[in-house]
């Protein structure tokens, strides 16, 4: 029987174990949050009905032209608007995934549609998960609950998921998972296991199946997990076997590649007509519409005569030759994408008869204004993986510089723009201005009103008299 002083005790009365946690506080509310309102968005915004123009090429664009040719029992092919043969235009995840949505719900069907938006918004939601574990780690609980919430509510983090059938919202969960994971091991008082390396591997072997361009981050993370983990814990054994898990993962794709192709192709073979499209004569920097074989009729013709490697292997001696030809306007290029990638490419956005395009620019460029800002305190304030998360906002763009910086290239690293900002925000609340004061003119106290008088007063050698 517990004795009365045990029972009133403060220990007692602020043990976990007796005072449970509210579920609304668990950050599980806040994932099911952003996920009902997402949905909703779907459902009752009718999101899901995409336009039929072109075929549907607007339902997943080249991501979606794959899947119906999966579906339809072509295998990987045909990712424009007529047969072309195999294809690695992308990598290979989310086109099976809206492959087995056409075969379980109607090519390009408007239940298809909502199924795969639906399935887009679970790991958008998902993400206040992983957001919420890495802001807990390097920020505290309170700024991991701002980060959770904002990303849940923020109507920029809600766009993508629900209008857009492509990999983004799966890309930014993957590699915030990853994120967390690293700094997961780091933190370990014992050295991370076999498995744990395997885990993290297979991961990243996802990611580069999801996202290519994402795999960029690996190296960073590795060299972070090498850097703070004790030496007696072999770390440089640990990240080989992860590299070698990744690579298992991976591997099964690129001998498709080569089997299909009759030489190594690494995951996707796109890149040098994105390339040629941002950077030709007639370009101005972003990319020529004309350029594309799902938008132009003589280069679709090309695309089908040549087959789907060979055609890229054109494009990459065009663009090679026209920046041997002209170096300064390659440069100039790069540097204006460097810009736009983050206040937005131009668009023209008319509204009521005003052109908004100044207005979208400045809409792109806050937040990521308070994510650098955010990313300066965090290294100032020497933050934990304050420096990886500099290598997300640094390293992650730069393949993008080189092509057309469409806005949904941004998203996956959005989560950790998104905590930076909240960070910064955090900050700015403790700090205080202290305004300059006019010389009081209100009349001296009277007499026995001494206590008022202190209760005002900021000085700390204030005195009640006793009563």
């Amino acid at each position: 029987m517990q004795a009365p002083e045990e029972k009133d005790s403060p220990v007692a009365k602020n043990s976990p174990q007796l005072t449970p946690r509210s579920w609304r506080h668990s950050v599980f509310f806040i994932v099911l949050v952003a996920f009902l309102l997402r949905l909703a968005v779907i459902t009752i915004g009718h999101t899901y009905r995409i336009t039929p123009r072109r075929d549907h090429f607007q339902f997943g664009w080249e991501m979606g032209r794959l899947a119906r040719s999966i579906a339809l029992g072509q295998g990987f092919s045909s990712p424009t608007d007529l047969p072309t043969g195999p294809s690695a235009w992308a990598p290979p995840v989310y086109p099976y995934i809206l492959a087995g949505v056409f075969k379980l719900f109607g090519v390009y069907s408007q239940l298809s549609a909502w199924a795969i938006l639906t399935f887009n918004s679970i790991f958008s939601a998902l993400t206040c998960l992983s957001l919420y574990r890495i802001a807990e780690k390097i920020y505290g609980v309170a700024v991991a609950r701002a980060a959770a919430w904002t990303w849940a509510l923020f109507p920029y983090a809600v766009y993508w998921p629900v209008r857009v059938v492509w990999e983004m919202s799966l890309s930014a969960f993957l590699l915030s998972w990853a994120l967390w994971l690293t700094l997961s091991m780091t933190d370990a008082h014992e050295p991370p296991r076999s498995r744990e390396w395997i885990r993290f591997g297979v991961l990243w072997g996802a990611i580069g199946l999801t996202n290519t361009a994402l795999l960029s981050m690996l190296p960073f993370c590795l060299l972070y997990l090498l850097w703070r983990l004790p030496r007696r814990f072999r770390p440089l054994a640990g990240a080989g076997l992860c590299v070698l898990a990744a690579a298992l993962v991976v591997a099964p794709w690129l001998a498709r590649n080569y089997a299909a192709f009759g030489k190594f192709v690494f995951v996707r073979d796109n890149l040098p007509l994105e390339m040629h499209m941002a950077n030709n004569n007639q370009s101005a920097g972003l990319w020529t519409r004309s350029e594309h074989p799902g938008n132009d009729a003589g280069a679709m013709r090309r695309f089908q005569e040549l087959g789907e490697l060979r055609f890229m292997e054109e494009k990459q001696q065009e663009v090679r030759q026209f920046m041997r030809e002209h170096p300064a306007r390659f440069v100039r290029f790069t540097l204006e994408r460097v810009a736009y990638f983050w206040i937005g490419p131009p668009q023209t956005n008319i509204v009521a008869g005003y052109d908004l395009m100044i207005a979208r620019h400045v809409v792109f460029l806050l937040p990521a204004a308070a994510a650098f800002a955010g990313l300066g305190l965090t290294l100032r304030n020497r933050k934990p993986a304050g420096y990886l998360l500099a290598c997300f906002l640094l390293a992650y763009p730069l393949p993008y510089y080189l092509v057309n910086p469409f806005p949904r290239y941004k998203h996956a690293i959005e989560p950790e723009m998104i905590l930076l900002a909240v960070y910064l925000f955090c900050e700015a609340r403790r700090i205080q201005i202290h305004w300059p004061r006019k010389p009081s003119t209100s009349p001296a106290p009277r007499p026995g009103n001494d206590r008022s008088v202190c209760l005002r007063s900021s000085r700390s050698d204030c005195f009640f008299p006793q009563s």
